[in-house]
């Protein structure tokens, strides 16, 4: 399969939120609190990114297929919202969105990035695992139904 990566501008936020719904949609009735991405709007996102992150899209041909945001914060840059369509899943999308994103953080000379799981999610921690990120932080919702970890990743200088 062949697919590119490449930055959202502001007109196309509209794209990221609705790759971004259709990939979480599987986890609508099964997380407690609901997952935010579920509640985020479009100019949820622009407020969340503009003058400090992005976002991107995978495009296949002329179809968008994944998604993810990014943005600064201090000495690291924090991930979010990373989405593969279903139909796309399980061909190493995921894992280039990671390392695409890991590129615009070192050429920005910052060499950590940072990512939330949920915990009841267990495969995506394991993923995020296996991908070099290692639990951070750990937090639980107020209605003590679920809980996330914060995860991070140390991206190595060519210096």
């Amino acid at each position: 399969m062949t697919y590119e990566i490449k930055q959202a501008d502001d007109s196309q936020l509209s794209i990221v939120h609705r790759v971004m719904r259709e990939a979480f949609e599987e986890y609508q009735d099964r997380l407690f609190p609901q997952s935010g991405a579920l509640r985020e709007e479009v100019e949820d996102i622009r407020k969340k990114i503009t003058d400090r992150g992005g976002a991107i899209i995978v495009w296949q041909h002329e179809e968008p297929i994944g998604s993810a945001q990014y943005y600064f914060q201090g000495d690291y840059m924090y991930i979010g919202r990373v989405s593969v369509v279903r139909s796309a899943r399980g061909r190493g999308i995921g894992t280039a969105i990671m390392q695409n994103l890991e590129q615009v953080a070192m050429k920005r000379n910052v060499f950590e990035t940072r990512i939330g799981a949920r915990k009841s999610l267990p495969n995506n921690i394991s993923y995020y695992q296996n991908i070099g990120f290692e639990i951070l932080e750990e937090h639980e919702y107020p209605e003590k139904t679920d809980g996330w970890f914060v995860m991070k990743k140390c991206l190595k200088s060519n210096q």
